[in-house]
Order: structure tokens, then sequence, then C-alpha cells
């Protein structure tokens, strides 16, 4: 039996994609792998997922690629603020050259990319409106633990709070937090959007998630086996792609029937944020090729 955690819950599309690859999987190994997915952080928070998987004491984590900030200078550099353009532009960098870099280094820290899923834009969501760089002074907002987040947070005159995510909407009861950030998804079907009722669509991240596996287990499974593997993670990431439009739109519906106030991007002071963001790259773009990088990643069409 092959584990799989999430920290979603067991509606949440990357949940439900994950199971549909181990379907694929099971039948097409006839039974010999099987994939069992944990949701709601039941296996502890990211972090403790992807010790987990490159000990070899767990297959698969599902995670943002944010998460590897730290582990893999790549995904650092994935991770700079309003890098992407698009959902377009950020899935052609990926299966560039860009991509295969990042795939190498996943694998050389124990892990075995198996498949992105897409997560949308990120957005700030909070107790209060946010419409400008000067309405983050001194507030609480939970990030993911990354360092270049971190870095972002504090250049926006903000403090960051770094919390699983199934521990989000506790924080915000408990006023530990004012607000939090992450896609449309996750912010209704986690109920965030109950406790924090003001959605800043400031896009300010296009990452997406990714399925990894232990390269200690991968590299004890037959090439045929691996090869199911990879098949059914590519069928996979199709049927995520009009799952995740559909719930996107649900999302926003929902969010709007609750009353959430939306804050297009039209209507953000977006000036002040981006050129505050534009510090942390220079707190990530080490030397030249990392410049280099990032011009490509900016310049691709």
């Amino acid at each position: 039996m092959l584990v799989s955690s999430d920290q979603q819950n067991a509606n949440h599309p990357v949940v439900r994609t994950v199971e549909y690859f181990g379907q694929l999987v099971a039948q097409r190994s006839k039974g010999e792998l099987s994939v069992v997915v944990k949701p709601d952080g039941a296996l502890g928070g990211e972090q403790d997922a992807l010790r987990h998987v490159v000990e070899g004491s767990q297959a698969f984590a599902r995670v943002s690629l944010g998460s590897f900030a730290g582990k893999a200078p790549a995904a650092d550099l994935a991770s700079l603020p309003y890098l992407f353009r698009s959902s377009d532009h950020m899935w052609k960098v990926l299966k560039g050259p860009f991509g295969q870099r990042l795939d190498d280094e996943l694998l050389r820290a124990g892990y075995v990319r198996i498949m992105y899923l897409d997560s949308g834009a990120r957005d700030f969501y909070c107790k209060k409106a946010l419409r400008s760089r000067d309405d983050f002074a001194g507030l609480r907002i939970r990030i993911l633990q990354s360092k270049v987040f971190e870095a972002l947070i504090l250049n926006l005159g903000a403090t960051s709070v770094s919390i699983p995510f199934n521990k989000v909407a506790d924080a915000f009861r408990a006023g530990e937090i004012d607000c939090a950030e992450g896609g449309i998804v996750n912010y209704v079907g986690a109920d965030h959007h109950k406790l924090a009722p003001y959605l800043m669509q400031d896009e300010h991240m296009l990452m997406p998630d990714v399925l990894v596996m232990s390269k200690k287990i991968w590299d004890k499974l037959p090439s045929a086996q691996q090869d199911i593997l990879k098949q059914a993670a590519s069928e996979s990431t199709e049927y995520m792609g009009k799952l995740w439009k559909d719930q996107e739109a649900a999302a926003l519906v929902a969010a709007k029937k609750a009353g959430v106030t939306i804050i297009a991007h039209a209507q953000i002071s977006m000036t002040g944020i981006e050129a505050q963001a534009v510090k942390t790259y220079n707190a990530f773009i080490k030397d030249s090729n990392d410049l280099e990088t990032v011009m490509k990643i900016v310049t691709t069409k």
C-alpha cells in the first residue's frame, strides 16, 4: 500500500485527483500497486509529510510547490511574487528547461516529481479590506513555511505566521492572525471565507501543487510499474484541469453568496505593492545565472 498525505479535505479537487490517480494505478498494475490518500492533515503538516517521504516511511505527498523553498533553489525562484502572468504562462515554463531543472533538483533532494496540479492564483484574504501597501501595516498573515513568503510579507510591512493549513481557522477564531493567503477553492472549501470575509485578488503568486514520491521507494519499483505511475499521472493532470476550473467557478459563486467583499485586481493600488515585492527578488536572485533564469521566465511568451 502506497500512502499519500494531504492537507485538504476529502472533497477537495486535489484529493479527488490523487484518488483518481490511485484508481488508474490499481487498474493498470492489476492490484499490485494501491494508493491510499490520507486527507485533512491526518499525517501532519506539509513539512512533516515531506520529511516522511524523503525518509521513505511514506510513499507520496501532495503539497504546494512553495513548500520546497529551501530544498530546491528553483523552487525559491518559482515562488517569487508576480513572476507568472497567467496559468498558461506558468505551465509553459514548467514544461520547458526550467521545469526540467526543478525536477532534477527535487530528485537530488530525494523526491520524484509525479505530477503538477493546478491550484490557481494565490490571493490574500483578511478580516478587513486591503487595497494598498499601507493597509498591510501591522497585520499578522498566515503563510506557507517559506523564506520567500516571509520576505514578501516583511517587505509589505506585516508579520508572517507559519502554521499548518488545517490550523488556520482556529488561528482566525483565536485572533492569532488577521489574514491568510491562498487560492479561492481552499479559501471557501475550508470555510475561511466565513472568518475572513475580504478577498483581495492581487494574484501575488501563481504556483502549482505537486505530487511527489519518495525516491527511496521509487527506486525499488520495476520499470514497468514506474511507467504505470507516469502514465496515470499524465492522465490525472488532465482530469484535474477540468475539475479545478469547475471548482473555482463554484467557489467564487459561494463566496459572493456568503457576502464576501471581493476586491478585484483593478481596485487595488498595485504599484506600491509590486515595488515592495521586487525587493524580494533581490534576496533570492543570488547570481547572474539566477537573474538569467528569471529573465527567461518573465520573457517567455
